[in-house]
């Protein structure tokens, strides 16, 4: 989508102001939409396919807004399962694009619209001209600044904080709790999990402050089960026993989110059956965390770029490694250039070596492979360095569990290469 990627990734002027100016001139499709606004630092794509699997099983026509995408742009724009057909992405971005034109034209004070409102825009219009039935709404980055925040939902997520784009939202848990607790709307319920004291001091301030009603999974009885290659599982109030169909004991804990947040809507009138919960659990899909592509040789995709992602990553590999045989892994690992070299600690001790690579599909720079290869080296691990993605795979070979990370971008550059080689998706 040219005309999405030729707009700058960030505006010149904070606010909402060109968003709502935009949705204004589109005839505002947002406030037709029935949302559940999700934000958070890890898990929020995570918890949005468990609604989405959930509430699609439960008969609703659901809109699924998510980024970034791994493989094609459409991956944003997503109805009960389905992308949104490319002749229907480019005309909806081109209306949406026809407005931000006279929003910038009428109000030159404001800077150009950016790509994500643009995107954010297009998704709004998608959405209410498709009749769904209800949006689960992902924010882009942040919360309180981000271009989703203009709409009122029915149900506000928040699913973790930690430290994380601290040039965007502050350098401390408080701040960036702050800035994700932007989404609190008067009187809408709050699901959170946040776990850090600071973190939940701030949700809880902010939501008493704007009398919201605030629901933690952190305060109800639920209790994690175990997790292998085949999926996880959670016993929760009045359900029972959950099977889920994501990997890693922190989908365990967004599972518990997502069905609070279910149990949440049943309150607020919504009809989802026991059966429909059961099997979207189970049966949800999310590309890129903790996937399997092969078994036979073990090669896994995830998107982990930050310390509270790589810190989970790492806790899932060594759990294979203790309950399922797997052995010590390679890890072939690229990430942006804005990023520091300490987030590979987290993998040291569950990998053999490194094959380190550029994630070069992002807006920002990628970080230098020989510069990353340099810091493994002195820690002791064997370490390469490769410029293009598919050569660090290649170099990765098939006789260790193959762990690909650092970035969307690249485990989106991964699953192209494997697509383009098999001839079907990755």
């Amino acid at each position: 989508m040219e005309t999405i990627k030729a707009r700058e990734r960030f505006g010149s002027h904070l606010g909402l102001e060109r968003i709502e100016l935009v949705c204004a001139a589109l005839g505002h499709p947002e406030k037709e939409l029935k949302c559940i606004h999700i934000a958070g630092t890890s898990g929020k794509g995570s918890v949005s396919a468990f609604l989405a699997s959930v509430l699609q099983r439960s008969g609703l026509r659901v809109g699924l807004f998510t980024s970034p995408h791994l493989e094609e742009y459409a991956e944003r724009f997503q109805i009960n399962g389905e992308l949104i057909p490319a002749e229907t992405l480019r005309a909806v971005v081109a209306q949406a694009e026809a407005a931000c034109r006279r929003v910038e034209q009428q109000h030159p004070e404001l800077g150009p619209v950016t790509e994500f409102e643009l995107a954010t825009a297009a998704g709004f219009l998608y959405f209410h001209q498709a009749g769904v039935d209800l949006v689960v709404l992902e924010t882009g980055l942040g919360g309180r600044l981000d271009a989703t925040n203009v709409v009122h939902p029915l149900l506000t997520v928040i699913t973790t904080v930690h430290l994380d784009h601290q040039d965007r939202l502050g350098n401390t848990v408080a701040a960036i709790a702050w800035e994700k607790g932007g989404i609190i709307k008067p009187g809408v319920p709050v699901i959170s999990g946040a776990k850090l004291p600071e973190a939940q001091g701030v949700l809880r301030e902010l939501a008493r402050a704007k009398g919201a009603p605030y629901l933690s999974t952190w305060d109800l009885d639920w209790s994690p089960g175990g997790w292998d290659l085949e999926g996880g599982r959670l016993d929760f109030p009045g359900l029972g026993e959950v099977q889920i169909g994501l990997l890693g004991y922190h989908q365990v804990e967004n599972a518990a989110i997502a069905l609070l947040a279910i149990r949440e809507l049943r309150e607020l009138g919504y009809n989802l059956p026991d059966a429909a919960i059961y099997q979207g659990m189970k049966e949800v899909f999310w590309p890129g965390r903790l996937e399997v592509v092969s078994r036979q040789p073990l090669l896994i995709l995830d998107g982990a770029h930050n310390q509270e992602g790589l810190a989970a990553l790492a806790q899932s590999l060594r759990h294979l490694q203790e309950c399922c045989g797997v052995g010590a892994f390679t890890i072939v690992f690229g990430m942006l250039g804005n990023k520091s070299l300490e987030l590979v600690e987290p993998l040291l001790p569950v990998a053999r070596r490194f094959v380190f690579t550029a994630a070069k599909n992002g807006r920002l720079a990628p970080m230098d492979p020989e510069r990353l290869q340099e810091y493994a080296a002195s820690r002791g691990l064997e370490a390469l360095a490769y410029p293009d993605a598919d050569q660090a795979l290649a170099a990765a070979g098939s006789s260790d569990p193959v762990c690909v990370c650092g970035s969307l971008y690249l485990v989106g550059e991964i699953k192209r290469y494997l697509h383009s080689r098999s001839g079907s998706t990755a």
